[in-house]
């Protein structure tokens, strides 16, 4: 690739990410915001409940074979054609995969409301509320499927900035309308409705964007052999996403095995680390069609650069984020939501480990992606979802909510040591010079949370100045330490300079 290519690729990511940054870090801030109004407007049972429903529609969500996931992976092999019928097929191709499995998710999301007062156990006041809830969710998703379309093609192209604006109004608009419907008293089924009202505004302004972006978009009907290929990937994609939400579906595990008061502590001991996981998430997936260009031109140096850099991003992020948490999570969420949601030490120190390994394999889940290695990637995922489902009820009946997750951290763990190992089998990218680079942050991190995790009692703050002067020495000492000692002197430099390349960038605006 050449070096305006390079430059232009590089520049893309880069105003991706901005997009990303944007995006989450709205959703930061409404959740900080909205979270404890709901929990106090709903209580501790039906905020548990709204938990539970989160994840429960997860599953639904998968029933139409995810074609425009698998458009978008698509696409992003194919930035650089000119056939610009092909790219349209392939739109016809999703089109019709998610026509022929609609009816499917209808009659599932019918099953799902009905079977919701067994699913998720609450006082008898509730029970109507949660189904009303259910149902509200179930036709958001139904409807968020197609509306979809336009982002995963926008995604695909690497155009997902043009419409950086879309995502960060809509996080916002759907907090104001969460937090609207708690304060008016409508409960549960409140927010549930702003969610559904959400994904239709959403969707109508990526269409509108996406439009007048690409000129092309729209339809032809696919060919046989490609509406084949297409239904192929999408089945093994639809696999890997429902293999990944067993894996992931811990707090609706907790909350099926001891209640929605319990799947609410649990949901909000973690919340914080999954906050800053997904922030870091997106972060890290706004390259994914950059990286799916090189994967195409098999451009492996490349792509093993890029997967190093990631990957030291992710340690250094989430040791930061999680030294914070295991010195301060405790006192944040009694000035935050008050007490009694603080689910112990245990569970604190297991959900900030499984956070870390949740965004260091999440690096090489991206490349397998990309690569549409779904079918062994999916079988590592399928496996471990098994064993998450298996080992946390059996752990919890001695550890309570702690033991699901350790169950989950023992699997995410296997997920870190077998997705490198599909990478070599596909690329020829060596494990060990991949693992040495990342052993000195990694030492780094395990001392800095160590720290961390023994920070005497009596330094917890009782204030919110207290608060954020802890966070703020907290943080700046981790993050300190993981620059200065984690990184060596070439990773810094190459950080800089890639830095100092974006910067050179923005004045030249390539590709725009």
């Amino acid at each position: 690739m050449g070096a305006p290519a390079d430059a232009r690729l590089t520049w893309r990511a880069f105003l991706t990410l901005l997009s990303a940054l944007l995006q989450q870090g709205a959703r930061t801030v409404v959740g900080l915001v909205v979270t404890p109004i709901v929990i106090r407007g709903l209580g501790k049972e039906l905020y548990g409940a709204w938990m539970m429903i989160q994840q429960s529609v997860g599953y639904l969500a998968l029933s139409d074979l995810r074609p425009m996931g698998t458009l978008k992976y698509t696409l992003a092999l194919r930035q650089q054609a000119q056939d610009v019928s092909e790219k349209r097929r392939l739109i016809g191709a999703a089109l019709a995969l998610w026509a022929f499995t609609f009816p499917i998710l209808l009659l599932l999301g019918v099953g799902l409301v009905w079977v919701t007062p067994a699913l998720i156990r609450t006082a008898s006041g509730g029970v109507n509320a949660v189904r009303l809830a259910m149902g509200m969710v179930c036709i958001g998703v139904a409807m968020d499927r197609l509306l979809s379309l336009p982002a995963n093609v926008l995604r695909g192209q690497n155009l997902e900035y043009k419409a950086m604006w879309v995502n960060a109004a809509a996080v916002v608009a759907g907090g104001a309308l969460t937090a609207g419907a708690v304060w008016a008293g409508w409960g549960l089924p409140g927010v549930a409705g702003a969610g559904l009202v959400g994904v239709v505004l959403t969707g109508g302004t990526w269409g509108w964007v996406t439009r007048r972006v690409l000129p092309w978009f729209g339809a032809e009907r696919p060919r046989k052999a490609e509406l084949v290929q297409f239904t192929q990937v999408s089945a093994w994609n639809f696999f890997n996403a429902l293999s990944w939400l067993l894996v992931s579906s811990d707090i609706l595990l907790v909350g099926l095995l001891m209640g929605p008061s319990a799947a609410a502590i649990y949901s909000t001991t973690g919340i914080v680390m999954r906050l800053a996981v997904a922030f870091a998430v997106q972060m890290l997936t706004a390259g994914n069609a950059g990286l799916g260009d090189l994967c195409g031109q098999k451009a492996w140096e490349r792509v093993e650069q890029v997967r190093v850099e990631m990957a030291r991003f992710a340690l250094a992020v989430t040791t930061v984020v999680g030294a914070g948490v295991l010195a301060l999570n405790q006192a944040f969420l009694g000035l935050w939501v008050g007490e009694g949601l603080f689910g112990g030490v245990a569970l604190n120190l297991l959900l900030v480990l499984a956070g870390i390994e949740t965004l260091v394999f999440t690096v090489d889940s991206q490349v397998l992606d990309t690569l549409l290695e779904f079918k062994p990637k999916t079988t590592a995922l399928l496996l471990c979802g098994v064993f998450v489902w298996t080992a946390g009820p059996l752990l919890s009946r001695a550890w309570g909510a702690a033991g699901v997750a350790f169950a989950l951290l023992l699997a995410y763990g296997g997920l870190m040591v077998y997705q490198p190992l599909l990478i070599r089998r596909r690329t020829g990218i060596a494990i060990w010079p991949h693992a040495r680079g990342l052993v000195r942050p990694g030492l780094v991190a395990g001392l800095v949370l160590a720290a961390a995790w023994m920070l005497p009692l009596q330094l917890v703050p009782r204030t919110w100045a207290g608060f954020v002067g802890s966070a703020v020495a907290v943080g700046g000492v981790a993050g300190a330490l993981v620059w200065a000692v984690g990184l060596s002197a070439r990773a810094r430099a190459e950080l800089l300079a890639r830095g100092r390349f974006l910067l050179q960038q923005r004045r030249g605006n390539p590709g725009r």
